[in-house]
């Protein structure tokens, strides 16, 4: 074990004695460079914002085309009633009336007559 530590000293030395043999300069530019890879390092780290999807499940009542628009009687409890919700592909519903569907809105909550967006549907027959 001492054989180990007194090795790792003696290249500690030797790198301490290399570094101060190199010029003014070159010291500059290693620090230059440290800094800059540290601080591309910070800032390289993106902050990530979670969505919260409310999953639902309910009877499509009626599907509008031409203004991307499906009105679904609710039957989760955490959602319940005729809410409109708008959809992306909207004639992947087109002659679905009165069948049940699975879906997954933009929020975690379902609040009064705000038209929430359906992320992802589920046909159930």
């Amino acid at each position: 074990m001492s054989f180990v530590i007194f090795r790792i000293c003696k290249n500690f030395k030797q790198m301490q004695a290399i570094f101060c043999e190199v010029g003014m300069k070159k010291k500059k530019m290693c620090w230059v460079l440290l800094v800059l890879i540290l601080a591309f390092s910070v800032l390289s780290i993106h902050s990530v914002q979670a969505v919260d999807e409310l999953y639902l499940t309910g009877i499509v009542r009626n599907v509008y085309l031409k203004s991307g628009m499906v009105v679904v009687d609710v039957k989760s409890q955490s959602c319940p009633g005729v809410r409109q919700f708008s959809v992306d592909n909207v004639y992947s519903l087109q002659g679905f009336e009165g069948g049940k569907i699975s879906f997954s809105i933009n929020s975690s909550s379902c609040k009064g007559s705000t038209i929430y967006k359906i992320i992802t549907i589920r046909h159930e027959g």
